[in-house]
């Protein structure tokens, strides 16, 4: 890693990538991660003091669909390790059998070293996958390419 005029060193490849947690077990790294929100529903009601001005109460929680691009399986979140988790591909199995379970996961951002806590952390409590896309398939590279996982997430929280 290359240091700027003595600050802290600056690794862009993994600076800009998310580490995915399943269940505690690092299986992934995507470049991209959409659809981190907390919506809540608002019901609208009119009051007979004031009938032409809304009033509104708080209504149910909305869940999310988070969608992970570009991601590509690891072992241990090691950085520089190829060898692949199986973690990520068994739950996707048992989506496509239709036996999903649901499970918590952790976004990460940062390196290795900083990754338990580190910069920004998300837990996204009890997420099924419901779309998933593999990239292209080249013979130069051995390590499994996702294009696309989407997750339905019923709650979003910073750890």
């Amino acid at each position: 890693m290359a240091t700027l005029n003595g600050r802290r060193p600056i690794d862009p490849l993994v600076s800009s990538q998310f580490m995915v947690i399943i269940d505690g077990i690092a299986v992934a790294r995507f470049a991209s991660v959409d659809g981190l929100s907390v919506e809540v529903e608002m019901i609208e009601y009119r009051d007979s003091t004031a009938p032409n001005l809304p009033h509104y109460r708080q209504g149910r929680a909305k869940p999310c669909r988070v969608t992970l691009k570009r991601g590509l399986l690891v072992k241990n979140g090691a950085d520089n390790d190829f060898e692949t988790s199986n973690h990520l591909l068994d739950w996707i199995e048992e989506y496509q059998k239709g036996t999903i379970s649901a499970r918590n996961v952790v976004i990460s951002v940062g390196s290795s070293e900083e990754r338990h806590g580190g910069k920004a952390d998300w837990m996204l409590l009890q997420c099924r996958p419901t779309k998933w896309s593999l990239g292209a398939l080249e013979g130069s590279s051995n390590t499994p390419l996702f294009e696309t996982l989407e997750l339905a997430v019923e709650e979003v929280k910073p750890v």
